[in-house]
């Protein structure tokens, strides 16, 4: 008999075997040394984490104007945000610069400084002007509030107003806006710090008088700070960019008795602007108290705060009232509670009396999710011009279930009006305010639940919504789709194939899918409810969208070719055969189609190329080129210009005054050269073309005029330049550069060349210009690559090629100049619209940094799908309410008239489902998303298309007749849903393989009550039916199973081939299937009910809520006669759980779970039963995970570089990312790090830590010792890197910066070095004292970390 054991021998646990005399005589030295078993370790890994979709809600709308009085601003506020947007011409909001870097959660927010929308006497006529509207329906006739050019030395002055946050760390932060480079915009920012280490959460309270010389900043409980702030005046006096803004004069603690339940300052008496009044409710255990400060501005408020108000007693309904909101007339105020409005006048005088009214109140809405009355939430002064205050008030009122009621206070009286504007359709929280518009007013409304939107009130009108806002949370469960499932490209190096086997292994490591995997989530409440697609990239604002009767080829857009000028603007489309003139009107409202005897042009036959400039309109078609001008037209046959009758022209270019041509004639392909003189075409040249034709482009290079060709000759492309100089002694020879991957073709991450690797033939190029010495040309190509081509000016058969891989099918690419960025470049493809920026030079090849897709919306259709775009085209004038960057994108038939915005963010798309959203996977059988959604309290189950959002649900119930076969009825709810008692706890797919048995099933686990739960198990099937309403199949479904369980509530569920694990109570069950019947074959009690259960390599993992992670063996044979699972590891900690991931590869895989305090964690399972599991990794986030998700979420660009390199672990299948989703809606982004690639990000981040570049709010201790930067790995949440900080550090290009100090220099260098797969280091080596090699090398590895996902 022999045992074995685990003891700590030299801080290492080890297994030692030993016999029973030995354990009796203690005496076993020997035979220990031959049984000691070294234990397995666990890995030393890192955890980078990043927010790539950042909280949608708004917590304040605040206008403000931190730019100048000229820009009509609005301040969007979250949780850890500033977006700062610009009210357009169009009524529509515009970003302008966003800010995150706070680094703490933003506790509050107010606005320093009145508004300057009229003219003051002492300003010039070039001064910020507005025009206010007059609440009887006149205005001041200045100039509108929007955007003008030529802001004149816009950093000389300061803006009217100031932004002030109070962070949850304490911190007060002034901010506002000074014009940066290229017309862009940057922060300028001021911290002070809040006094006091031990008060409970200062700031929970701001408020700041009417004159904004005082601040009251209020902790919840015992204690309030008033801050004295220079006037507006004194800080436009003292200001200079270069100087420290310090608007904090000095400030004053009160402490008071008692919880803060509310702090605002009241407005002055009428001509009284030296007095300040600030109100306090104080909620004390026996009652309520209200107390009143008052004090002359000019005198020492320090004398005035030195004793307490004891405050006057409220009334029991006032006691704990929802808002305060002070009055522009008699020192009043309007006290809302649950059920009471009132108002208070004359604080000053005496104890506040309360005069009550009855607002126009209606019954809650379909939007109001509680069970009591729906509460008034927030409230907004619209602008009105200053002296109707003198007089007046007015406000907005609005509840939580979008009703909104308008207030008129006058000053001989308490409320003069009130009247309900109706209802919106959105929720609204604190995100609620009132902007200027010259033709009415422009309210902005926002929640937590649901999207917001922007509202034009017009007199007497209701509300009219005129744009939206994004919101998707709540978010409670998401699913990614499996693109894998379609086929998939294996990567090997620089090869592409297409497979059915989408599981093997490629020499890289690497497989990528057709598509990129989508990311769908739960979203909103009620009828606000919807699936959200998450997408990020380029928004291009749909403005008309027209269908025309044949699909079109190409698009021009062109000027009025009668020379009258016509209202609004001409399209010239490419048909498949001829070509047609479209004429829009500015407003989009009227589109009609010109006659071909109405317009200049060639409309029989396809057009090949046209160009609009100089006053002349050039056509080419496959059989006429056509000039026409305002003093005439000409048109004239191909085949009679160049004197061949059997010949087809295959494609076209115009640049200039030239025009080049692809002659198929005969055998072979001949290029033609013609020049234009007033309306006069002559032939200049022919050049015989060795091989196809592929794609023409004249341009000028290097000044001088070329034709640019693509040839296809025999396996590789060819790139052709001819020469297209007019004068005899110009060589005909064209130079001829063939495109074959080498050794020097870099790009798509491949490190390794492949010979026998070829370019697809050019279907497209542009001349970017001469970069570094270079031309640059980059390429679409027929195989879905985009080719960057980088031409010696000084010996042009020197080239190099950069690939970028877009798609299978073919690119093409057209200059970024058609969206106002002549840099840039645009990419058309079957798959999307993608646009290249950012032209870098680099070690591994010049090339674009930034790609981006670029995602049409249509505001009145949030399904709409993103459909292919095949041409672009550019207006030549702005359209009205449009931006400067307005395109027509060709989809097939589709013509969309498009505003690109020039900002990346997200772009999510909805699907309605007019209910809330609870439970979504996606199923890969069915290609479908299975939603389990709760309409009016009843639960169903549905299925949408995740292409085009269409319910594709048809719920039967099935019955048997005796001796029948089944029958099957349509029905509203499928049995066991439909009742308001349950509710969906989990919801999975269960693929049973047992007993001869195949069956593709769905699992919904309800619970009942507090003690009861419901087990479905549901069949589906897609059957197809014929085309109606764009849904060509629906999927029919119905309860297979149905088992209640009166054991106790289901918590979580997990499936086998086998059978079901249902966590019931506290215990496990394992239910299998035997004649038809469920039976508990195993079962198992737990120390707290599971959250999470998973199927990992034969072993269930159960993650519980309050106890961490347990592995439970269910297959152990012999089973044991009890029919327990047997434990094989628990967590020697307990944490509260949410969900788990396995992450890493099978040899050393770690569990990574979240819980409910925002952490996640790393737990590493050893491979020796009942040792507990380990922590490797800690992390703390902004918010806690719901659910993480694994799926490959790359656009295909990104797939094929995403392979493990730079000290990136494979964290799952090859090309795939980690992500979790928040209950705030945003998601974050995990990658695992060797601990190469830790220490030097770590080393990175903690010296960004301590930078005011990076990080401009972290207030250090000046006597305190400079932090040491470099990584340890204890305690465990040391093994974070922040990804946010790190790209900051990338953004703003400051790792030069953060190791100017000789010693931070040297230990980068030494902790690059394990990284440095590429040589880097050798070239900074070769040249001495020149780091250049040495900081490419970090920014290319915090490119590849923090490259996109979505």
């Amino acid at each position: 008999m022999s045992l074995q054991t685990y003891v700590l021998e030299n801080d290492e646990w080890v297994a030692r075997t030993i016999s029973a005399d030995e354990l009796m005589r203690g005496d076993g030295t020997s035979q220990r040394k031959a049984g000691r078993q070294s234990l397995s370790k666990p890995p030393i890994c890192g955890v980078l984490s990043r927010t790539i979709v950042e909280s949608p809600v708004v917590r304040w709308v605040l206008p403000v104007q931190l730019r100048s009085a000229r820009y009509n601003d609005v301040a969007l506020i979250s949780d850890h945000c500033v977006q700062i947007c610009e009210l357009g011409r169009d009524r529509q909001l515009h970003d302008v610069i966003r800010k995150t870097d706070f680094g703490s959660r933003i506790r509050n927010a107010v606005v320093m400084g009145s508004p300057q929308y009229s003219r003051k006497a002492s300003e010039s006529a070039e001064d910020d002007t507005t025009r206010i509207k007059v609440e009887d329906g006149g205005a001041v006739p200045d100039e509108t509030g929007t955007t003008l050019p030529g802001f004149r030395d816009v950093n000389s002055r300061l803006p009217p107003q100031v932004l002030i946050l109070v962070l949850e760390r304490g911190d007060l932060v002034f901010l506002f806006l000074q014009q940066g480079t290229a017309r862009s915009w940057v922060f300028f920012t001021s911290t002070h710090k809040v006094p006091g280490q031990r008060l409970v959460c200062p700031g929970f309270h701001l408020a700041i008088d009417p004159s904004s010389e005082f601040l009251a900043v209020g902790c919840s409980e015992n204690l309030f700070i008033i801050y004295q702030l220079h006037t507006m005046e004194e800080l436009r006096s003292q200001y200079f960019p270069a100087r420290a803004f310090e608007p904090v004069k000095l400030f004053i603690a009160r402490p008071v008795k008692g919880i803060l339940h509310k702090i605002d300052f009241l407005h002055p008496t009428h001509g009284n602007g030296y007095e300040v009044i600030l109100l306090i409710i104080m909620v004390q255990p026996e009652a309520s108290r209200l107390a009143v400060y008052e004090w002359d501005s000019r005198l020492d408020v320090a004398e005035i705060l030195m004793q307490e108000k004891p405050g006057f007693r409220l009334d029991r309904a006032y006691r704990m009232p929802l808002m305060i909101v002070p009055l522009k007339v008699r020192n009043a105020f309007l006290i809302i509670t649950e059920r009471i409005t009132a108002t208070c006048s004359d604080i000053l005088s005496g104890p506040p009396e309360f005069f009550e009214f009855e607002l126009v109140n209606r019954d809650e809405t379909e939007l109001h999710h509680g069970t009591r009355e729906p509460l008034w939430t927030a409230w907004t002064r619209p602008i009105r011009h200053p002296p109707y205050h003198d007089r007046k008030d007015v406000i907005y009122l609005a509840r939580e279930d979008g009703l909104i009621n308008f207030l008129e206070c006058g000053d001989e009286s308490e409320i003069e009006t009130s009247v309900s504007m109706g209802s919106v359709d959105c929720n609204i929280d604190t995100a609620f305010t009132s902007l200027f518009h010259p033709f009415g007013d422009v309210l902005v409304t926002g929640g937590d639940s649901g999207p917001g939107a922007v509202w034009n009130v017009e007199a007497r009108q209701s509300p009219q919504r005129i744009g939206s806002i994004p919101n998707w949370s709540p978010t409670v469960d998401f699913a990614v789709t499996n693109g894998l499932t379609r086929g998939a490209v294996e990567d090997h190096g620089e090869t592409s194939s297409l497979t059915s086997n989408v599981t093997s292994r490629t020499s890289s490591g690497n497989t990528v899918p057709l598509r990129p995997d989508k990311v769908f989530a739960c979203s909103g409440r009620g009828i606000t409810g919807a699936i959200t697609e998450f997408r990020y990239g380029l928004q291009a604002r749909i403005g008309s969208d027209l269908t025309y009767a044949s699909n079109i080829r190409q698009c021009w857009a062109v000027s009025d070719p009668s020379g009258i000028a016509e209202d609004g603007l001409f399209l010239l489309l490419a048909l498949p055969n001829g070509s047609a003139v479209l004429h829009l009107s500015h407003d989009l409202s009227e589109v009609s189609e010109k006659e071909h005897d109405a317009v200049p042009y060639d409309l029989s036959s396809t057009t090949l190329a046209a160009q609009d400039a100089n006053g002349k309109v050039v056509q080419v078609t496959t059989n006429y080129i056509t000039i026409a001008a305002s003093d005439g037209y000409s048109q004239n046959l191909v085949s009679d210009i160049i004197g061949d009758y059997a010949a087809i022209v295959a494609d076209a270019a115009v640049g200039g005054n030239m025009i080049a041509l692809a002659v198929y004639s005969g055998p072979s392909y001949k290029i033609v050269l013609l020049s234009i003189s007033g309306l006069e075409i002559t032939l200049q040249r022919v050049f015989d073309a060795e091989g196809e034709v592929t794609c023409l482009e004249i341009d000028q290079v290097a000044n001088e005029g070329v034709i640019l060709a693509g040839l296809k000759r025999g396996r590789d492309p060819t790139l052709a330049i001819y020469p297209a100089g007019l004068g005899l002694q110009v060589s005909a020879t064209p130079i001829l550069l063939d495109l074959r991957p080498n050794e020097w073709t870099v790009g798509s991450g491949a490190t390794d060349a492949v010979d026998n690797d070829t370019f697809g033939a050019l279907t497209s190029i542009v001349h970017l210009g001469t970069r570094f010495g270079k031309v640059v040309l980059v390429g679409g190509t027929r195989d879905g690559d985009v080719l960057t081509i980088h031409i010696d000016q000084l010996q042009p058969v020197t080239h190099k090629v950069y690939r970028d891989r877009f798609s299978l099918s073919p690119t093409r690419v057209c200059s970024g100049s058609v969206a106002g960025d002549p840099n840039s470049i645009l990419v058309c493809s079957d798959a999307e619209l993608a646009i290249m920026t950012s032209y870098i030079t680099a070690y591994e090849g010049d090339h674009f940094e930034q790609i981006y897709r670029v995602w049409p919306t249509d505001g009145d259709r949030p399904s709409m799908s993103s459909p292919p775009i095949n041409s672009v085209a550019q207006l030549h004038e702005r359209l009205p309410g449009h931006g400067e960057s307005t395109l027509v994108l060709i989809a097939g038939p589709r013509i969309m008239v498009t505003e690109l915005q020039r900002h990346p963010k997200p772009v999510p798309r909805y699907f309605p489902v007019h209910g809330t959203p609870v439970k979504i996977l996606y199923s890969q059988r069915l290609e479908a998303l299975v939603t389990v959604v709760s309409k009016d309290g009843l639960p169903s189950l549905h299925f949408f298309d995740p292409e085009t959002g269409h319910d594709l649900s048809r719920p039967l119930e099935r019955k048997k007749p005796q001796d029948s076969a089944y029958e099957y009825y349509k029905v509203d709810h499928i049995t066991g849903l439909g009742n308001a008692e349950t509710r969906a706890i989990a919801l999975t797919t269960w693929t049973y393989r047992a007993g001869g048995i195949h069956g593709d099933w769905i699992v919904l686990a309800m619970r009942k009550g507090d003690h009861q739960g419901l087990l479905l198990i549901i069949s589906a099937e897609t059957e197809n039916v014929p085309t109606q309403n764009d849904v060509s199949r629906r999927i029919r479904f119905w309860t297979k199973f149905d088992r209640k369980i009166r054991d106790g509530p289901i918590w979580s569920v997990a499936t086998d081939e086998h059978g079901v694990f249902l966590c019931v109570g506290n215990h496990v069950q394992y239910h299998i299937i035997e004649q038809g019947k469920f039976r508990v074959a195993r079962i198992h009690e737990l120390p707290s009910p599971a959250s999470w259960m998973q199927v990992v390599n034969g072993r269930l993992h159960v993650l519980t809520i309050k106890h961490s992670l347990v592995i439970l063996d269910y297959t152990c044979d012999p089973p044991p006669e009890d029919g327990q699972m047997v434990r094989l590891h628990t967590d020697d900690t307990c944490r509260n759980s949410l969900h788990s991931i396995e992450v890493g590869r099978p040899s050393s895989a770690v569990t990574m779970l979240s819980d409910p305090m925002c952490g996640v964690h790393g737990l590493w399972t050893p491979s020796e039963g009942e040792r507990p599991v380990q922590l490797v990794f800690q992390a703390e986030l902004p918010a806690s995970v719901r659910r993480f998700g694994r799926g490959h979420t790359r656009a295909l660009w990104g797939s094929f570089k995403n392979r493990p390199q730079y000290g990136c672990l494979q964290s799952g299948p090859p090309g795939t990312d980690i992500l979790g989703l928040t209950i705030d809606g945003s998601i974050q982004h995990f990658s695992l790090l060797n601990e190469n690639a830790w220490r030097f990000l770590k080393f990175v981040q903690n010296l960004a830590m301590v930078s005011q570049t990076i990080c401009p709010h972290a207030i250090l201790d000046p006597a305190a010792d400079e932090p040491d930067p470099e990584p340890n790995p204890n305690p465990k949440s040391n093994m974070q890197v922040d990804g946010n900080v790190l790209q900051r550090c990338l953004d703003s290009h400051a790792l030069e910066e953060l190791v100017s100090k000789p010693q931070h220099l040297e230990r980068f260098r030494k902790l690059l070095e394990p990284l440095d797969h590429d040589k880097y280091l050798y070239l900074s080596f070769l040249k001495e004292s020149d780091n250049d090699a040495l900081f490419e090398l970090a920014y290319k590895i915090l490119k590849y970390h923090l490259s996109p996902v979505l």
